[in-house]
């Protein structure tokens, strides 16, 4: 005999779970009770489930598994909803569960029921409820199958309290061992194409699958036997491309127009990723210009010629198929040319960087900071292998920029769009990195919709910097007002755009939750602060005052 809480513990032991995130009610009181005698699961509790949700986002982008997400009935689910929607837009394997009322009385509609199916619909790939004791395993080695699959994203399981309190003759299907790196057909075709490309006229542009799949060394050596430009998607949420490789030439920009205007200049562009160019705002045209070809390699064939016509789509694993690729394109290339590019791709490139730097030291002196001078500041000087969780739209381009991150796993980005998510993510990922030091680059207004992280992170004794980078303002919806030309910018008035009056303390809004905390008013200063709180062990916040516009 066996109970629900039995199968649904084993599941999440075969499938390697080790953390459960999530904000507990009385509909998932079942679940508590069962971890009482579960000392190898570790509950992270967050006072508030969109924090649930975004830890848990954090820790499936580091690890590449599956997380586990139990949140509270439907109240919990849509305070939720926010963040798993930037799960969806992060493609972050996530089962989230929710604790659905004893189905004894479903009927009467009782207090704490309610329709989670529906209302988890329009923000996770694949939801169900469980209606009898005997599909709950089934039901659950489903979701953590549907998770990983490609395109991966959070799915949801209905969890009702008599279903996982019940006993019976109840067992759990197997764990299935599943080989996903599979390579693409049409590898020597792809092989032939790129081969006889000038390697001027050529770019590769990387997407998030990239670093999912562990594919960016692969990647590089592609790059490097092909001696081309390599962009970043727009908006990625990872590092897809070492951004101190010398044929890094950084991230397109998310606007279809200016895309096009930089793609103009190749003949083929070959897309390694998911969703080919992620834009906002609107601006016309297409933004694979006429006249340039399309390539594109993505693990999941609902990405590749969906938006954009392609004149070959290839589906399959990137790393293994990048690995597959680069020997046929070394025997068919002309190594000279391939060389020659390379060198003048690396010559001006450097230039470019060492501009750019000039530019942000220039600016240390400023009071208050300048963001190209903060986020300089702020990464420059981080140990290798440092990891970068941020959240700061009007900054993260620059920090972005100066972050040196070599390999998956260094830099996160949520492309998703709803504040809130970078204070939590950033625990996930030290969670999921072993307790990895990680410094949290994240906006003031961005800070406001998670603050609860900080509880959880002196609660876990996560060694988590938070930089809040405080310009008192949603400067990101400012300059968007001031593009539209209307009568805010007219007027320079601004309806709901600022956040002075009065100003937020937080140093004193972490210290209330147990972090340490300190205000630094000068670049000069950032990196031994930064270098500081990391050496402590714990979580820290620095408040850092930077220039409105």
């Amino acid at each position: 005999m066996a109970t629900g809480r039995d199968i649904l513990l084993e599941v999440l032991r075969t499938e390697g779970v080790r953390h459960l995130f999530g904000n507990p009610g009385t509909t998932e009181l079942p679940l508590v009770d069962a971890l009482v005698d579960a000392p190898d699961l570790h509950y992270v509790l967050a006072l508030q489930e969109a924090t649930a949700v975004a830890m848990a986002d954090g820790y499936a982008q580091i690890t590449g598994r599956p997380s586990f997400l139990n949140l509270h009935t439907s109240a919990g689910l849509g305070n939720a909803i926010g963040n798993l929607t930037n799960a969806m837009a992060n493609r972050a394997p996530i089962v989230v569960t929710a604790g659905q009322q004893d189905y004894r009385h479903i009927v009467s509609e009782p207090l704490l029921s309610g329709d989670l199916v529906r209302l988890a619909s329009g923000a996770t790939k694949w939801q169900h409820e469980v209606r009898t004791p005997a599909e709950l395993g089934t039901v659950l080695r489903r979701a953590f199958h549907d998770a990983a699959s490609a395109p991966s994203g959070p799915v949801f399981v209905s969890l009702p309290m008599d279903i996982v309190d019940a006993e019976g003759d109840l067992a759990a299907p197997a764990a299935s061992r599943i080989q996903r790196a599979t390579v693409a057909e049409g590898v020597d075709e792809l092989a032939d194409l790129l081969a006889s490309i000038e390697p001027s006229r050529l770019a590769i542009v990387a997407g998030d699958e990239v670093a999912a799949a562990g594919g960016i060394e692969a990647l590089v050596k592609v790059a490097e036997t092909l001696g081309c430009r390599v962009h970043a998607s727009p908006l990625s949420s990872t590092v897809p491309f070492p951004s101190t490789h010398p044929l890094y030439v950084g991230a397109l920009a998310p606007a279809a127009a200016a895309i096009a205007q930089t793609l103009a200049a190749y003949d083929v562009v070959f897309l390694v990723g998911g969703q080919a160019f992620l834009v906002y705002p609107y601006t016309p045209g297409s933004p694979v210009p006429d006249g340039v070809d399309l390539v594109h390699l993505s693990p999941a064939v609902t990405d590749v010629g969906r938006s954009h016509p392609v004149r070959l789509g290839l589906v399959g694993d990137p790393r293994a198929t990048l690995t597959a690729l680069q020997p046929l394109l070394a025997a068919r290339v002309d190594h000279y040319r391939a060389t020659a590019s390379a060198d003048d791709i690396a010559t001006a490139t450097a230039g470019a960087r060492a501009t750019y730097e000039q530019a942000a030291l220039a600016r240390y002196d400023d009071v208050p900071m300048q963001p190209i001078a903060a986020a300089h500041a702020l990464t420059s000087a981080l140990p290798d292998g440092s990891i970068v969780v941020q959240e700061a739209p009007t900054f993260g381009g620059h920090a972005r920029a100066f972050h040196r991150a070599e390999r998956e796993g260094q830099h996160f980005f949520c492309k998703g769009g709803g504040l809130g998510w970078g204070m939590p993510a950033a625990l996930g990922v030290s969670l999921g990195a072993d307790r990895h030091p990680v410094l949290c680059i994240v906006g003031d207004g961005s800070a406001m919709y998670s603050p609860q992280a900080l509880w959880t992170a002196a609660h876990e004794d996560l060694p988590v910097v938070f930089a809040v980078v405080n310009n008192r303002q949603y400067l990101i919806l400012k300059n968007a007002l001031r593009q539209r030309g209307g009568a805010t910018a007219k007027t320079s008035t601004y309806i709901g755009m600022d956040i002075d009056e009065p100003p937020v303390d937080f140093v004193a809004l972490a210290r209330s939750m147990g972090v340490e905390g300190t205000t630094v008013e000068k670049a000069g200063d950032v990196t031994d602060a930064v270098l500081a709180a990391l050496d402590s062990g714990g979580p820290a916040l620095l408040e850092l005052p930077i220039a409105a516009r």
